[in-house]
């Protein structure tokens, strides 16, 4: 199949930013970071897979005096990566989850979902459960509490992730993370 203009990087990158720009800054006063650069650079850092976003862009810059995140990315002002990581754990992520659904609503579209129907019936989901914090000390509302047989409590947060696979194919779509909650009022 050949690659459709709204199936394109700079489609994708355009959809994610618009979704970004509705998000609402819940930030008062001076701003350095734009709340849509810090996203966009965070995403910028998960697709171009370095663990420091500005070292990368200064190895860039000064090599070839060009700079990933303002040509590919559109981010105006690049955050640093310990400002970037504040300004991320404290923001809200629930309107992240619309990006799957606008993602997922482009693929329908243009009809590639269809390649990953499974015997023409559906779809498979591979789903795991994955944990991506622990801390005996951090803790927000939002937390896991698990107490164990000494007494010592440790807070944890974890995701239920799940994908469509389709046999021969070796791209996944993700589908929005389910956070795992707990729903019964115990601790």
């Amino acid at each position: 199949m050949h690659s459709k203009k709204h199936l394109s990087f700079p489609a994708l990158r355009k959809t994610i930013s618009k979704r970004l720009e509705q998000i609402e800054d819940p930030r008062r006063g001076k701003v350095t970071y734009a709340l849509h650069d810090c996203f966009m650079s965070a995403f910028a850092m998960m697709f171009l897979q370095d663990p420091s976003l500005l070292q990368f862009q200064l190895r860039l810059q000064d090599g070839l005096q060009r700079n990933n995140l303002t040509n590919l990315f559109h981010v105006g002002t690049i955050p640093q990566d310990s400002q970037l990581r504040d300004l991320l754990d404290a923001a809200d992520n629930d309107p992240l989850y619309k990006l799957f659904a606008d993602s997922l609503n482009i693929l329908q579209r243009s009809r590639y979902l269809d390649l990953f129907q499974f015997l023409d019936t559906g779809y498979l989901l591979a789903i795991d459960g994955s944990q991506y914090f622990g801390s005996e000390k951090l803790h927000c509302p939002k937390c896991l509490v698990k107490t164990s047989t000494k007494g010592a409590v440790r807070y944890e947060h974890q995701i239920l992730q799940s994908v469509i696979v389709c046999p021969g194919i070796r791209e996944v779509i993700p589908m929005a993370p389910e956070p795992i909650e707990n729903t019964d009022g115990t601790q």
